[in-house]
């Protein structure tokens, strides 16, 4: 909960930003058709974990005009169990829709499907190739006519994967579904 507050508050001023906004030379600030591109931090928390992680990585997305965008998206993630460390590079494809088009700042919608690369380092050195649906919702607020920030939450569905450590000898499973906050700075072309 403490993550979400501290999202919520590193996006709060911009809800300040008058919606619709022009600049001198008449260009409209807010989603608008071309691409964007932008590093992010990203949290994510396991359904079962007592904590999560944070980890970076970078989303590109095609705007299809001021509703409708791809976003592609890949960051890369070290998990610790016990004795088994494990290094998952998620890449996501996902379709966002603005709820309020041509706006500073709006809210979205998105959905999508995601592929996990996925090294589990433990007594077996094993590696997953895990597919998996997600969906959730963001903001986006436009700074300028170029630069945009914007912070999203998406619930992740994906299969477990098995470890064998010291601590568990015979084996476990380990429930990979969960959520993802994400914040990133974007430039807009």
């Amino acid at each position: 909960m403490k993550k979400i507050l501290m999202a919520a508050l590193l996006l709060a001023p911009a809800l300040a930003l008058p919606a619709g906004a022009v600049t001198d030379d008449g260009v409209t600030v807010g989603s608008r058709s071309g691409v964007s591109f932008g590093g992010r931090g990203s949290y994510f928390k396991p359904k079962n974990a007592a904590d999560g992680n944070w980890s970076g990585g970078a989303q590109l997305r095609l705007h299809m005009g001021p509703i409708w965008a791809l976003e592609g998206s890949g960051d890369i993630r070290q998990d610790r169990f016990g004795g088994t460390t494990v290094d998952v590079i998620p890449v996501q494809a996902s379709l966002l829709a603005y709820l309020l088009p041509g706006k500073v700042v709006s809210p979205y919608l998105l959905a999508g499907a995601g592929w996990y690369y996925t090294h589990v380092r433990d007594a077996n050195d094993s590696t997953y190739h895990r597919f998996g649906p997600h969906a959730g919702g963001g903001l986006q607020a436009f700074l300028n006519k170029h630069w945009s920030i914007d912070g999203s939450a998406r619930h992740i569905w994906l299969s477990s994967y098995r470890s064998q450590d010291a601590a568990n000898p015979l084996g476990r499973d380990i429930d990979a579904s969960g959520w993802m906050a994400t914040a990133a700075l974007n430039y807009h072309f």
